[in-house]
């Protein structure tokens, strides 16, 4: 069987496509200069005062994180001034006390080897910094398991022979999601510190796969004090504290060349992907009865799988990733699948007054996922509880729709992500860049005083790759980490 997914083309360019792209571009230049004008050489831009925030190191998050998305969108002036300030940046010494060794890994050195990347290996200092920085955070897998600490207090001194002391509780995604990024960094560098660093956290989480009270997938939080990984919660979820550990696992498949290393993360996916299946994924209980599905959160607190119907923006990157396993497994029920989570998605933007999904929400499950009718009043929209209704300017669903459009090729997705792209900048849009807001459920919402890097290096990426010809940034030569920093496919 050809394990490298078979992608299939566009089968032709609509109208909307020759705008799309130059509307996206502008909102994005104009988020960049609100940063650039207001908060230069800081992590983030607050984008209705215009002060800064140093909340990631203060390495200058958002520049790092937007150098592929400036490359990739043709504006070469400001990468490479981008890149004249990025010689500034000394990554070897923190500006704070400890290091956020996952945040650092996705925004930082996932920026710096996707710019490495999609510039062709033009601009040495890239390569510099990356490695500069993957040797600082190297030093925060000295510890018993090999497993990194979650922060790593860089100006401790350890004794000779010393190991940094392990945690209980910590979030599975913060030791489970480093793979692509330090495999990366050892092809291109040729040292091998960094994958082998990686293998001792894989063979560890593949060991306990099988062995949870939920098997094939791992606990939101691991133990990690010990010489072996373990167990630390009886929660299961593709949302927060769990996400992209999955997500990882069918990308650092692809992002390795053909070698037992790759079949172990195929292998892990597979498992992974049964257990989703039977326990996470139902049909929502909705007006209308769409055909539609979702991922939830499993407890097993008392013995058996419990589902609760919770439902995270976080989470709706699962559609992308069954998409992208449904290439590799060759699978046309798992792109079903994978279409009917991204529709999923796509429902919960287009039913809120504001037309932007709600971070979580609850809605009742269906107890037959093949067919459903819903019991409820003409006047309910579908949702039952809204626990966090803002919106973070996150990228998840539309990562999904833009897998989506590049494994089919039906211009439906570009005309949904289109109609999402309008939503969320007519609510976000502020004289400075975009905004966080609080509460979808207003058909004209509250703006905070937030803008996370992720809107520039991948809220606006996705939106502008979703119109772009489907050569840009091929899905059968590239992986986009989960920060959507692109990374060459090494079997590409």
């Amino acid at each position: 069987m050809n394990e490298h997914p078979n992608y299939v083309k566009p089968r032709h360019r609509n109208v909307l496509v020759y705008t799309s792209t130059k509307k996206v571009k502008e909102e994005f230049l104009r988020a960049w200069n609100g940063y650039k004008n207001n908060a230069w050489m800081h992590d983030e831009v607050m984008p209705l005062s215009g002060g800064q925030k140093d909340t990631f190191v203060g390495w200058a998050a958002t520049l790092v994180d937007s150098l592929d998305t400036l490359y990739i969108m043709g504006l070469k002036k400001e990468f490479e001034d981008a890149l004249e300030s990025l010689r500034r940046i000394d990554f070897s010494k923190p500006n704070a006390e400890r290091v956020p060794v996952f945040e650092t890994t996705i925004r930082y050195l996932g920026g710096l080897l996707g710019a490495w990347d999609v510039s062709g290996h033009q601009y040495p200092i890239l390569l510099e910094k990356a490695k500069q920085l993957g040797d600082l955070l190297y030093q925060a897998f000295n510890t018993e398991s090999g497993i990194p600490t979650p922060y790593y207090w860089w100006e401790k001194e350890l004794s000779e022979g010393e190991k940094i002391l392990g945690e209980n509780g910590v979030l599975l995604a913060q030791i489970a999601s480093l793979s692509i990024e330090f495999i990366r960094l050892s092809q291109v560098t040729g040292d091998q510190k960094y994958e082998k660093s990686i293998q001792k956290i894989t063979d560890q989480l593949e060991n306990i796969q099988n062995t949870t009270v939920l098997p094939g997938m791992w606990p939101s939080q691991v133990n990690c004090m010990g010489s072996n990984l373990a167990s630390a919660s009886l929660s299961f979820t593709l949302g927060a504290f769990a996400d992209s550990a999955y997500e990882y696992l069918p990308k650092t498949h692809l992002i390795l060349p053909k070698s037992s290393s790759a079949d172990q993360y195929l292998r892990m996916y597979r498992n992974v992907l049964s257990t989703i299946n039977k326990h996470l994924v139902f049909r929502p209980n909705l007006p209308g009865d769409p055909d539609i599905l979702f991922t939830g959160t499993v407890d097993v607190d008392s013995g058996q799988p419990i589902l609760d119907a919770q439902i995270q923006h976080l989470a709706c990157f699962t559609g992308g990733m069954i998409g992208i396993g449904s290439r590799i497994n060759q699978s046309p029920s798992e792109m079903e699948t994978a279409i009917k989570l991204t529709n999923g998605c796509i429902w919960a933007y287009e039913n809120t007054p504001s037309g932007i999904m709600p971070e979580i929400f609850h809605v009742d499950p269906c107890t037959n996922i093949s067919s459903c009718k819903f019991q409820g009043s003409n006047t309910d929209n579908g949702f039952t509880r809204i626990e966090d209704p803002s919106y973070q300017l996150r990228p998840e669903a539309i990562e999904s729709i833009f897998i989506m459009y590049r494994l089919t090729g039906d211009p439906v997705w570009q005309e949904k992500g289109w109609k999402m792209f309008n939503a969320i900048v007519k609510h976000t849009h502020t004289d400075i860049a975009n905004a966080r807001i609080k509460n979808v459920m207003d058909e004209k919402p509250e703006k905070e005083d937030s803008m996370e890097s992720f809107w520039l290096a991948e809220t606006l990426k996705y939106f502008y790759l979703l119109f772009c010809e489907p050569g840009v940034l091929s899905l059968d030569e590239w992986v986009l980490n989960t920060e959507a920093h692109p990374l060459r496919q090494a079997r590409g």
